[in-house]
């Protein structure tokens, strides 16, 4: 059982690969999350309020939120909001803030969004984070003696922190769940999340305090200085911004780069 985060520091696009394999080869399945800041904790966005803290209000808040993008949002939609689950993940997908923290499968995918955003003025390290979501769940859920793997709308042991449910319900662990693929965007970016319920606590504070085994979660640390060259290795690879955002804003993001805008 972890008391510590391992974090690993590589120094280049190679030794960040080989950190990667060695997590594939110990998890039975593995997501990321790339943050463009390496002191960025593991909290949605939801529970990043400034003045809206305490958990029955942030989940109040969640409701009005919820409210008001349904109502608003019809002229835009193309289809009918089928579910509770359904609107938490398009909002999620719009960057409207929810319970909801963005991993995926692919870290490449994580890798690209993690050295990009660390581009912006005033940035320090960035972060690469690695989980095993079946081996984070089995942990969260383990007073339930959970033994199954990545939860998705139709399992039971996800009712308890649906949209709706009295707070003194919602359990305290976040835990790891498939979401609807309901963009483009979203099939390209291999997406999953972290579902949060009453706990406002960062995943890795979680992972620390709550003994979770050591296999579940690994923090990559990218000191700045080595930024450019690990990115310009993603880019040389193939894996551009017209593959993360297979539309036409992900192609004009990547003409501005190449043309040197």
């Amino acid at each position: 059982m972890a008391d510590k985060l391992d974090i690993i520091k590589p120094t280049s696009f190679a030794e960040l690969l080989d950190a990667i394999e060695t997590f594939q080869a110990g998890s039975s399945v593995s997501w990321y999350r790339g943050c463009r800041k390496s002191s960025h904790g593991l909290k949605p966005s939801i529970y990043r309020h400034p003045n809206i803290t305490k958990i029955a209000d942030v989940i109040s808040l969640e409701g009005e939120v919820t409210t008001r993008f349904v109502q608003r949002s019809l002229p835009f939609l193309s289809r009918s909001l089928t579910s509770d689950w359904d609107k938490l993940f398009l909002m999620q997908h719009y960057g409207v803030p929810t319970r909801l923290l963005d991993w995926s499968e692919n870290p490449f995918v994580a890798i690209y969004f993690a050295l990009n955003a660390a581009l912006e003025p005033k940035a320090t390290s960035a972060a690469l984070w690695m989980c095993d979501p079946v081996a984070w769940n089995r942990a969260a859920l383990a007073h339930i003696s959970f033994r199954g793997g990545v939860l998705d709308e139709t399992s039971p042991s996800l009712r308890a922190y649906a949209p709706g449910t009295k707070v003194d319900e919602i359990p305290m662990l976040p835990i790891m769940i498939y979401g609807s693929y309901n963009s483009a965007r979203i099939v390209a970016q291999r997406g999953g999340f972290a579902l949060f319920g009453q706990g406002t606590t960062p995943m890795e504070e979680v992972f620390r305090a709550d003994q979770f085994p050591v296999e579940t979660l690994r923090k990559i640390e990218i000191g700045h200085e080595y930024v450019d060259d690990i990115r310009n290795s993603l880019f040389r690879k193939g894996f551009t911004e017209s593959v993360v955002f297979p539309d036409l804003d992900g192609l004009s993001k990547e003409i501005r780069r190449v043309f040197g805008f």
